[in-house]
């Protein structure tokens, strides 16, 4: 059998019912630039899932080494692929973008060139996905950590300890797609022991980082529709998983599924670790200036602010929106305002864009909402009156 065809093999007595539906398709976007070393073991991982109904894209951010002779190579091996040669480097956050908008699957992993999936990887998360009772923006499951051709860790450590520290775990989180529709998951089964390896990151839980890296991940793809329509992601040049990861986590949280299903690669050149993790020693440089996941938070700050009409209409309540806005701006590392008076970005953000936020969540919400953010009081008196004038005046053209 050769590996197209092994590839898309359907197990015994999947079509044997009459259903007019199939499983999910999952579009696997691999982000390459100058991995063509990796880049061939990164595609095999897709082609060699277990999981039927994949489609794969890659786009190369105008590589200079050999990947256009990989990229060749895997067109000729897996010929429905689809490859996106970009003409400059746009960074892995617009190639990213490009690459969901070339995309058709409802679920969507981003696999990093110099990563791998094991077999198992999409089989696993779709099936918790189509089991869970609460439904999420997306799963995350762990990582072996390798440095050449040699594993030197099973875990990620923020990821183990959630899962150590026993949150998360709601009892009835998963209703077995395979026990309770089995014509529909016609798949090999997870065993039991699935159900107690799921935890539940709560929406707007983001005092930590507790998710895999970028590859360790699959989205729905309408939780992604929420933040990949961000021109400023550009900016975004690396560590795109700090702006997804925080952004749908934090309106929509998302599931840790305890298992390593995949591998994570280090290599000297990995922006978010070029080492394996030690306890209580970080693997970077805290007070770096070029911090991605600072970055990243701020860009979702900004994109939830500059699209806060469809977001509170969307959202279950206005405190939702509201409170996701808080916990990311409360969150580690903090994020300095240049707007005078105003202690935290988020205290400048909401001054400086006063009257649109205080139109969609209510000037009393508003009011209690800017106060707690600690601007000085003659900030928020003269934030509080020019949107009450703003707001009187609204109304007399009302009338």
């Amino acid at each position: 059998m050769d590996d197209i065809a092994k590839t898309h093999q359907v197990y015994p007595d999947q079509t044997a019912h009459s259903l007019p539906f199939s499983l999910p398709l999952v579009s696997v976007i691999i982000v390459n630039y100058n991995y063509g070393r990796f880049l061939k073991q990164a595609a095999d991982s897709v082609f060699e899932q277990t999981y039927p109904n994949i489609e794969c894209i890659i786009v190369d951010n105008a590589s200079s080494d050999e990947s256009a002779d990989v990229l060749r190579d895997i067109q000729s091996r897996y010929p429905s692929t689809k490859i996106l040669q970009r003409t400059d480097n746009g960074g892995q956050s617009l190639a990213s973008k490009e690459g969901f908008e070339a995309s058709s699957g409802e679920y969507v992993v981003f696999l990093d060139a110099d990563d791998v999936l094991l077999p198992v990887f999409v089989e696993t998360h779709i099936f918790v996905h189509l089991s869970l009772r609460v439904p999420v923006g997306f799963t995350s499951a762990d990582m072996l950590q390798a440095v050449e051709t040699r594993f030197v860790l099973g875990t990620f450590y923020g990821f183990s300890e959630y899962v150590r520290s026993g949150r998360g775990k709601k009892p009835g989180l998963l209703r077995r797609i395979d026990e309770h529709a089995p014509t529909v998951w016609r798949l090999h089964s997870p065993d039991a022991s699935i159900e107690a390896q799921i935890h539940l990151v709560e929406p707007g839980d983001v005092t930590g980082w507790y998710w895999a890296p970028t590859s360790g991940n699959c989205f729905r793809r309408d939780a992604l529709r929420l933040f990949l329509n961000n021109e400023g992601l550009a900016t975004l040049r690396s560590c795109t998983d700090s702006y997804l990861l925080r952004g749908v986590g934090i309106m929509t949280g998302s599931v840790l599924i305890d298992r390593p299903l995949a591998v994570y690669r280090l290599h000297g050149t990995n922006v978010f670790s070029k080492q394996p993790h030690l306890h209580c020693m970080v693997h970077y440089e805290k007070d770096s200036p070029t911090d991605n996941d600072q970055l990243g938070r701020k860009l979702v700050i900004d994109h939830l602010i500059a699209n806060a009409k469809p977001f509170v209409k969307k959202s279950c309540s206005v405190h939702h929106y509201m409170n996701a806005l808080t916990a990311l701006d409360d969150a580690w590392p903090p994020i300095a305002s240049r707007v005078p008076g105003c202690p935290s970005y988020l205290g400048g953000k909401l001054v400086s864009e006063s009257t649109t936020l205080a139109r969609e969540v209510g000037l009393g919400n508003f009011s209690a909402w800017l106060w707690q953010r600690k601007v000085s009081l003659q900030v928020f008196l003269s934030t509080y009156l020019r949107c009450r004038k703003e707001k009187h005046h609204k109304q007399l053209r009302a009338e």
